[in-house]
């Protein structure tokens, strides 16, 4: 078997599921709990947010789990959107967002708020003469993905944190679920940033929103008391301590893994682009792990088919895109609707071997063929 759909769930690390099952039997009580057995769960949680806490320069009473990344991105969305109302109503996002920010953004279209789509230029990543133009003192909030989850483009994080700084009563939020554990960013200047460990080797079903700044936002669930005041619910604390070990592992061996996953993307470059049927849509300036091609006069899902039947699985665009509409990230920087309707994205890991890349490309001149 051979999985090349990473951009879309990874495989648990051994370790990080190990250290779940251990904290699990081991901190059986509930951390809210006032008696000794609570504490000590507490303890653990707290000592697994400063870890996380710390690789964002943060505290760990900052760190916000979720459910995961959708959760993370509706609750700051809809929690800034609600809580500063009164200051503004114009939201900015890109135009290669993922749905769950594309979603909460067009609800609160309808509510009567302001949104601005930026473009992107020539290189993939979005028009920050546009975003200049664009924002102006009645934006409340900028949400601009740190890496692209069909193209793998990624962004200046940096630079649109400082044009976002020139205005006091807007926020910058960035949903980094595809570069955390793959590319270096500097978050330094970012007030909320979204991920989730699923894309790093860790578990399903969980997620964190960092409010680096502890800004004052409403939050989506009311209820008892959790880790913060601006989510509720009991604290699961195998699931916080699983996620930092998960973070642990895939920052602490980021060098190494993404100078390999590049000399596999460059292999798969150079051969895909010898065939006359086959358009690179990814730029250069992309991370490694993700690379995006459309097909000229082939069905993406005929070849999808014919590689699956060789067990090699890898998807047309994101698990989360909706029906066959063609891909935004491709139309936007192509301009191109046939590349943007056949498109296919590979991505992959540092679990991922030459030899796979090698039997991969000559399954897929077959596919062609066929």
């Amino acid at each position: 078997m051979i999985y090349l759909d990473y951009a879309a769930n990874t495989p648990v690390d051994e370790e990080v599921l190990a250290t779940f099952n251990e904290v699990t039997r081991k901190y059986i009580a509930n951390p809210n709990s006032s008696h000794k057995l609570g504490k000590l769960a507490k303890d653990k949680i707290d000592e697994a947010s400063t870890l996380v806490a710390n690789y964002f320069k943060t505290k760990k009473e900052n760190v916000i789990y979720t459910s995961g990344s959708s959760e993370s991105n509706n609750l700051v969305i809809k929690g800034v959107a609600e809580r500063y109302k009164n200051k503004g109503n114009h939201i900015i996002i890109s135009c290669i967002e993922h749905s769950s920010v594309v979603a909460p953004v067009n609800y609160l279209a309808c509510l009567g708020y302001d949104v601005s789509i930026i473009s992107l230029d020539e290189n993939g990543t979005i028009n920050l003469e546009e975003l200049k133009q664009t924002i102006n003192d009645k934006t409340i909030l900028v949400s601009i993905c740190s890496v692209d989850s069909e193209l793998g483009t990624i962004q200046p994080i940096e630079e649109i944190a400082k044009i976002v700084s020139e205005y006091p009563n807007c926020i910058f939020h960035t949903d980094a679920t595809q570069a955390i554990g793959k590319v270096e960013v500097d978050y330094s200047n970012v007030d909320f940033i979204t991920f989730a460990p699923h894309k790093f080797f860790g578990l399903n079903g969980f997620g964190a929103l960092i409010n680096r700044n502890n800004i004052t936002i409403n939050p989506l669930i009311h209820g008892g008391k959790s880790t913060t005041v601006f989510r509720s619910g009991t604290p699961v604390t195998a699931n916080v301590v699983s996620l930092a070990k998960a973070l642990e592992l895939a920052t602490g061996n980021l060098t190494s893994r993404y100078e390999y996953i590049s000399k596999l993307n460059n292999k798969l470059r150079e051969e895909l682009s010898k065939l006359d049927n086959v358009h690179i849509n990814s730029p250069k300036h992309s991370i490694p792990n993700t690379l995006n091609i459309s097909l000229i006069g082939k069905s993406n899902k005929e070849v999808i088919e014919k590689l699956q039947e060789e067990d090699i699985y890898l998807s047309t665009t994101t698990a989360c895109s909706i029906g066959d509409l063609p891909s935004k990230a491709v139309l936007a920087i192509t301009g191109n609707e046939e590349y943007a309707k056949n498109t296919i994205r590979i991505s992959m890991s540092h679990l991922t071997t030459e030899e796979e890349i090698d039997t991969f490309i000559n399954e897929f001149k077959k596919a062609l063929n066929k």
